[in-house]
Order: structure tokens, then sequence, then C-alpha cells
């Protein structure tokens, strides 16, 4: 008597078989890639730097052990005995406790420096320090700038305003041009603000210009991309190059003319010096690091102050 054949044997022929196999091996190792992946993706974001981020600034965070318990005492102590400030010559209208406030998280927070760098924490309203000074003057720069320059830029580009973390970025001593970033530049690049903005660097189709006019336009624009982490295309049409279609180029005018009346008014008072650059406020980012958020500057430095 013959044996009947099981109908599921009968269909799993060689080939079905086969295909069967297959399938599943290929179904193993697809789950075990994207298993692999997330493992993998997971240890790179757990390891990954958080941006630091402030109500007050843009990716920057004044927090530090930079300010010390007994001048943070000495503040408290000054301002409860002195509700209405003493000496004040920019800061005015403010109570003491607002100017304290302001002090600890834009100045001392912005150069991550005690409040003795600048003071005399046995008595805050004593003159005589030079940085003490030099502060004030640097906040009436930042008042000019945010109104003459900023405040030309538009609301839609982040409403950020100029501050002391924006060119200091936690650093009592700012940096204009270092090595790091010079690159293929020579170690004396520096921006040509001797030029009229717009068009100080405009060399396509011109038959005035020589080498030293295209290599310093080149010079400019990898100065420009590595200050703001941003190809050519973020500012320019790249089919034609001398056009103004992008809003982006119209702003780096503005800015390139507010590095110019930096260089021409406060080079020597306020910057010691040096040429004022791109990088200086931008550190490898389109947005400043230290640029303060709406309604964070105090109104009479900020670009609707008078």
């Amino acid at each position: 008597m013959s044996q009947r054949s099981d109908p599921i044997s009968q269909a799993l022929t060689p080939q079905v078989r086969f295909l069967l196999v297959y399938g599943a091996t290929a179904a193993f190792f697809a789950l075990g890639s994207m298993l692999v992946f997330w493992w993998i993706y997971d240890i790179i974001q757990s390891s990954a730097p958080v941006p630091t981020t402030s109500p007050i600034y843009a990716n920057y965070d004044p927090a530090g052990s930079h300010l010390k318990p007994e001048s943070l005492a000495a503040m408290a102590a000054y301002t409860e005995a002195n509700p209405q400030p003493q000496g004040v010559q920019v800061l005015k209208g403010w109570s003491t406790a607002q100017i304290s406030a302001y002090m600890v998280a834009q100045v001392s927070g912005g150069l991550k420096v005690d409040c003795s760098y600048c003071h005399n924490v046995a008595n805050f309203a004593e003159e005589g320090n030079v940085k003490k000074t030099n502060a004030r003057a640097m906040m009436l720069m930042a008042a000019d700038l945010n109104r003459s320059y900023i405040a030309q830029l538009p609301a839609s580009v982040g409403n950020y305003q100029i501050t002391c973390a924006t060119c200091h970025n936690g650093k009592p001593v700012f940096e204009t041009y270092p090595i790091a970033i010079q690159n293929t530049l020579p170690n004396d690049f520096k921006l040509p603000l001797d030029r009229n903005y717009p068009g100080g660097l405009v060399v396509t189709g011109r038959d005035d210009v020589g080498l030293e006019d295209v290599e310093l336009n080149q010079y400019t624009m990898y100065h420009y991309n590595v200050s703001l982490g941003q190809g050519c295309t973020f500012c320019h049409n790249a089919r034609y190059f001398p056009s103004y279609e992008i809003a982006q180029k119209k702003h780096a005018t503005i800015m390139m003319q507010m590095a110019q009346h930096i260089n021409n008014t406060y080079s020597r008072a306020i910057m010691a010096g040096k040429t004022p650059s791109c990088w200086m406020c931008h550190q490898g980012a389109q947005i400043p690091p230290g640029a303060a958020t709406d309604g964070q500057v105090p109104p009479m430095l900020s670009k609707n102050g008078k």
C-alpha cells in the first residue's frame, strides 16, 4: 500500500526552501544592522557635547565658577545698603538690584570674571580701576553698534543684539584672528577695512583689478566662511556673485560697515589696537554664540534706546 505524501512536504520544493532560508537570513541581518546602527547612534549622542542654553543668549551659558562667594556676599550687602546706585554713568535709571543682576549675568558672565576684576568689592562705587572705566566705554560702544548697525538687520534674522558676551565669549581678553582659523590664510591677514562697502571686494567682470585684489577677495571670503561656518551660497548667487539678491549678502555688508566703524572709532581705546574680525563675534556660527536675545539688553544700551 503506498504512503500518501504530506501536502506541506510536497510544497517545500528545494527552490521554495532556498527562498525561505534566504529570506530569513536577509531579515535577520537587516534587523541586526538596524539594532547596531541605533546602538552606535545612541553612544554618539550620549557622548556628544550638549549645546549650552540660556534665556539671555544664543547658545552661550553665563554660569560658571568665576564668581567668588565673598564677592557675591559683598554685592548683596552693598545692594541692601544702597537701593539706589552711586556714581552710575551708563546704566542710569536702574536700581542697584537691577544693575547687580545685569553685572552678574552679562558683564561677569560674559567675560567669566569675578566682580573684583573691575570693582573694589569693599566699596562697589569706588573709582580708580581702569577696567571699570573700560567696561563703561565698551557698554557705550555696544549701545552705539546696536543702534547704528544691528538696528538695520531685520528681526527675521533672530532679533539678537550685542552685549559683553558677544565679543568676549567667556574670555577677559577677546580674540580677533587666532592662528587656528587662519589655516590657509597668511598669519597677518586682516579684513580690508580701508575699502568702501558695498562693492569694496567686487572683482567679477572688472579689468581694472589685478591678481592682488582677486587674492584679497578670496582671503576675505575664506575668512567669512570659517567665521560663520557657511559656504559661498549662503550669501551669493553662485551663477553671478556680484548680485545682491540674497539677503545675507546685504547683512554682511552692514557687518563690514560696522567692523569699519569699530576699527575707526574704537580701535585704540577699546580694541587695544586689534583689528576687528567676523570671528571675534561669530566663533564659527551663523549667529554669534554670545548674542543677546530680544529684550535682554538693558534699554539704555539696546537698539531701541536713545
